[in-house]
């Protein structure tokens, strides 16, 4: 090692002895009902489909759950199918779409449990294209972008505001899909490529506070939006892996994504998908 190189390692040394902070290990727990033991969870979209999946799972591993939607029947009948299987979970009716009620319902949701915070979010309100490229209205793509994309972004917004102003080294997930990989002719895929780079943007500007944003892609899942769901034949020809996931499937990434153990994946989206979007460009 020549001269220079000695100083500069010497000049790196030196310039890490003086940042040094004190890192702890990562606790993993062993047990995975209890990833997110002692964690409050706002989930938009939460009252059906994969957010409600998310939503239970997140209960069955310890967190309290927050349910956000806009059919307040459909809120109450997700809160008791939680509650019943012994998870705690109250709701809360919120429209993505209405900004300027996010700061008024936020502290409504953080104020529905004592811990009066928010630990993880998890942006799951989302809608589909009803229609053709060529019948596709002005309000039907502004409904879906503002949902999907515009919706993601200002609850998240709000969101990481209260995590900072109170300390909380916290998560959020956002679900996306693996739309988001294909061209985009529909406002639904255009939003989910709005989504990846935000979620990758976001990371980057959170992350300095202990905010640790990601994720989740799925690909074509046994819900409601595809007039499908679990009880009915999962086969699906037209994916590699010849079948729909189940939206179970997808909430069980959702709570590696959000818990300690997943602390080091930061700003990426994890495909589950069957290889749909993936492997092939197809369905």
């Amino acid at each position: 090692m020549g001269f220079k190189s000695k100083l500069k390692s010497a000049i790196r040394a030196l310039v890490l002895l003086t940042k040094e902070e004190v890192v702890k290990p990562i606790i993993v727990a062993k047990d995975k009902e209890c990833l997110l033991d002692g964690k409050i969870a706002l989930i938009t979209g939460g009252s059906s489909g994969i957010g409600l999946a998310i939503a239970k799972a997140f209960a069955e591993s310890g967190a309290k759950v927050i349910i956000a939607g806009t059919n307040k029947n459909k809120l109450i009948d997700a809160e008791r199918k939680i509650s019943v299987g012994g998870g705690i979970a109250k709701h809360i009716k919120l429209d993505v779409k209405d900004i300027n009620l996010l700061p008024e319902k936020l502290k409504e949701a953080i104020a529905l449990y004592d811990e009066n915070r928010i630990d993880i979010l998890v942006n799951s309100a989302g809608i589909v294209a009803k229609n053709e490229f060529e019948n596709i209205s002005e309000a039907e793509y502004d409904n879906i972008m503002d949902t999907n994309a515009k919706g993601t972004f200002f609850v998240s917004q709000a969101v990481s505001k209260l995590m900072i102003e109170k300390n909380i080294k916290g998560h959020i997930l956002n679900v996306s899909s693996s739309s988001a990989l294909r061209p985009a002719w529909t406002p639904y895929q255009m939003s989910k490529w709005a989504v990846r780079g935000f979620t990758l943007g976001l990371a980057d500007t959170l992350i300095p506070y202990g905010i640790i944003v990601n994720a989740i892609a799925p690909g074509p899942t046994a819900t409601p939006m595809l007039e499908r769901e679990k009880s009915d034949t999962l086969y699906e020809p037209f994916t590699p892996s010849r079948r729909y996931s189940t939206p179970e499937e997808i909430a069980s990434l959702a709570v590696f994504m959000v818990s300690g153990a997943g602390d080091m994946v930061v700003g990426d989206t994890f495909y589950i998908t069957g290889g749909s979007g993936t492997i092939t460009m197809h369905h």
